[in-house]
């Protein structure tokens, strides 16, 4: 009996590193030049999430550049569901902020979005790779530039969900708000499969997974709680940790103005809001005409 549990154990070993070896071969990039859906060129790999793959294309028939994303094969219909959810998404929006839809396209067993490619680094990159930071000043502007595509997108009924600073781009100095994967309708319950999918799990209140939770809600004030952890990203990239090494909250840390502290506050507290993100940004161009954030 004990031989036969070892063998059922080491079968179950090589079924699952067989089907990993497996699922890593199928997910393995496309290689620069090779044309997907008989119309797209791979010019560069971008980079892959959990269920999909990001490319930098030549539309052979048009000669334009765009991003193509594509499902991950291994993840079979619920990459290619998830894909087609982002597609309703962005069928929905038109905001030169916002990636315009191109295309959605099948090949064989995949599917893909093809959209408008837009230059430029995100906050991520420009953060910890070309080392900026950002004023008080500064780091508002980006948010009230960011107010413009999520009036928008909360107007036609939508929540982005990771309002975060890889998803947005810099391009002559306004910003872009980028992947639209784990947007949903607002007030929307999803089914327990694209709820696992989309990382809407339950958490305790004091664990480091409840933030990730609040910004998964289906509600505008997720949106705000993304833009309120985005400036604090722009904040910290100028700050310098005190030498006695103690951890502090960011209002003992950051030395902000009271008003941009209340303002704060209300982004990263869903109990404080807006009714709506008009008003939000209506608080926040009050501020900056005032003058309270210098």
């Amino acid at each position: 009996m004990k031989m036969w549990h070892a063998m059922m154990r080491l079968a179950s070993r090589t079924w699952h590193r067989w089907r990993e070896i497996r699922n890593n071969w199928s997910d393995y990039p496309l290689q620069e030049g090779t044309v997907w859906g008989g119309q797209y060129e791979v010019r560069r790999f971008l980079g892959m999430g959990s269920y999909g793959q990001a490319y930098v294309c030549r539309d052979q028939r048009s000669g334009a550049t765009v991003l193509l994303k594509r499902n991950k094969p291994s993840k079979r219909m619920l990459g290619i569901q998830l894909l087609q959810r982002e597609r309703d998404v962005m069928q929905a929006l038109s905001h030169e902020q916002i990636p315009r839809l191109v295309a959605y396209r099948s090949s064989g067993s995949e599917e893909a979005i093809a959209m408008d490619y837009i230059e430029g680094h995100n906050l991520e990159y420009i953060i910890y790779e070309q080392g900026d930071s950002f004023t008080v000043q500064e780091a508002l502007q980006v948010l009230r530039g960011l107010l413009q595509p999520l009036k928008h997108l909360h107007d036609s009924g939508y929540v982005h969900r990771d309002v975060r600073i890889p998803n947005v781009l810099m391009r002559d100095g306004k910003p872009y708000l980028i992947d639209y994967g784990l947007a949903c309708r607002i007030g929307e319950q999803l089914p327990g499969p694209l709820k696992e999918a989309l990382g809407e799990t339950d958490a305790p209140a004091d664990s480091a997974a409840a933030l990730k939770t609040r910004m998964r809600r289906a509600h505008p004030a997720s949106d705000w709680f993304g833009l309120g952890h985005l400036f604090l990203f722009l904040m910290y990239a100028g700050y310098t940790p005190p030498k006695d090494g103690m951890e502090r909250s960011w209002e003992e840390e950051l030395e902000l103005p009271d008003a941009v502290k209340l303002f704060l506050r209300k982004l990263l507290n869903e109990d404080q809001g807006w009714p709506s993100t008009a008003e939000c940004e209506r608080e926040l161009d009050d501020l900056l005409k005032r003058g309270d954030c210098d």
